[in-house]
């Protein structure tokens, strides 16, 4: 994602801008044309607006290599490359133009606007502070200051600068959607539904319905946001629309509709990952394990390394028969020389969960070491790890592994039970009986929150976003 995650700022060069010319005869400091020469440039610039780009050019060379401090020649020139996209061979003429001509507001304006588009927003920035100074009524200056502050990860500064924009053309979509990014961007949601609010009816675009329903989910307006979201699917229906439609019916698990879109994406954009990963998820909510388990088998086939996809599939399979075969491929994963830790613990439980021979069991071990070795802080490796040497009964080993997967998750009630149990057979009845204790307030408290599972499922499609 670029720094406005998934919207985008409408960016447009020059719009307005440069509507005017200055036709006086030479800036300050500068030689007047001849009578000649000026009716040579008012040629030049007919045949500019009137598309004929090769004679404009042609005269405005010969007039420049006489008159190379000129800022209306440079400007004109500067005007027609980066009309023809030749910014940076347009950039040197804007900059004569602002040197000849420093008060300016129209060179400084054109400057700032090419170097938003060249992508070097400090510079872009400076001219245009400059050039709405010299004229504070251009809104297109303003919004051309918004986007420089939005390319340097300043919504902050960009904000007020769309919002002046907005207010010298209050009816311009563009304007209006970007200043609700930036809004949304540092935490203005309520602003930001009230910019978008002011796009004339029939002109949001499929960006700004996604975004509006961005805001709209922000302010826990969610059968909105929904409605927004379809929307933007309904008038594009692109990857990006699909999914954000998609994500939005899993947070609100209305898993039938949140299945039916990702199908459907999935359909449409074959090669697409996220769309079959959040179909994996819908079924998994709608309690369909096993279709939900070929879903994210398949994936994690095509892509062994993704942690996510074998964390997900190693959830489904725990709620699956030991002996499910989609869940195999947990452990063929595992036995690859490049370690997936979320494929490596849940292979591991896999092997536990089941009656297994020796062998297994030290593959099992050595998959555990290798995960908690990648990543300490993986409670649930430990667990395993503490189980796996209570089955080969090194009680010390085993009591210490469960001290270390309780430390980092402190309300995880099978470790606690299990912790117990080790001390027990280490004869540390304080320790068993206290163990015992923070099991039960720890069961009750799993209890209650049946649906963590779930939400954490969610979660982890929503963020791989």
């Amino acid at each position: 994602m670029d720094i406005l995650s998934k919207a985008r700022i409408a960016v447009w060069l020059l719009a307005g801008v440069a509507a005017s010319r200055l036709f006086a005869n030479g800036g300050q400091g500068q030689a007047a044309m001849s009578p000649a020469d000026r009716s040579a440039f008012n040629q030049a610039v007919a045949a500019m607006d009137a598309g004929q780009t090769q004679q404009a050019e042609t005269g405005l060379r010969g007039l420049i290599a006489r008159y190379p401090a000129n800022g209306e020649i440079s400007e004109e020139l500067g005007l027609l490359y980066a009309g023809g996209g030749k910014l940076e061979q347009a950039l040197p003429y804007f900059e004569q133009a602002c040197k000849s001509e420093p008060a300016s507001a129209v060179n400084h304006a054109n400057l700032g606007a090419a170097w938003v588009k060249l992508n070097r927003p400090r510079q872009a920035a400076a001219e245009l502070k400059i050039a709405t100074a010299l004229d504070p009524n251009n809104g297109a200056t303003y919004s051309s200051l918004g986007q420089a502050y939005m390319l340097l990860q300043d919504a902050a500064d960009a904000a007020p600068a769309f919002a002046q924009a907005a207010r010298l053309e209050p009816s311009n979509a563009d304007i209006l959607y970007n200043w609700a990014v930036a809004l949304n961007q540092i935490g203005r949601a309520a602003q930001a539904e009230k910019a978008l609010a002011q796009i004339p009816e029939g002109e949001m675009s499929d960006e700004a319905e996604s975004l509006a329903g961005d805001v709209e989910e922000a302010l826990g307006h969610y059968l909105s946001a929904a409605e927004h979201y379809r929307k933007a699917a309904t008038e594009n229906p692109s990857e990006d629309n699909l999914e954000a439609l998609c994500t939005e019916y899993l947070r609100h698990w209305a898993w039938e509709d949140a299945r039916r879109i990702a199908e459907y994406g999935a359909t449409r954009y074959p090669e697409t990952a996220h769309l079959k990963l959040e179909l994996g998820v819908a079924l998994y909510g709608a309690k369909e394990f096993p279709a939900a388990a070929t879903q994210f088998a398949a994936l994690l086939q095509v892509n062994p390394g993704n942690t996510t996809y074998a964390d997900m599939l190693g959830r489904t399979c725990g709620e699956l028969p030991a002996d499910n075969a989609t869940c195999a491929t947990l452990e063929d994963v595992a036995a690859r020389p490049a370690s997936n830790v979320a494929a490596d613990v849940y292979a591991a439980t896999r092997v536990l969960d089941r009656p297994h021979a020796s062998a297994d069991l030290d593959h099992a071990q050595a998959w555990l070491l290798r995960a908690t070795a990648a990543n300490p802080k993986m409670a649930n490796a430990w667990y395993e790890l503490g189980m796996l040497y209570a089955e080969r009964a090194d009680w010390p080993l085993c009591a210490r592994v469960l001290e270390k997967a309780i430390a980092l998750r402190p309300d995880f009630a099978s470790a606690h039970y299990q912790l117990a149990a080790a001390y027990g057979h280490l004869n540390d009845s304080a320790g068993r009986k206290r163990e015992l204790a923070l099991f039960q307030a720890a069961n009750e408290k799993e209890k209650r929150d049946v649906d963590s599972k779930v939400r954490d499922m969610v979660t982890f499609a929503a963020n791989a976003r």
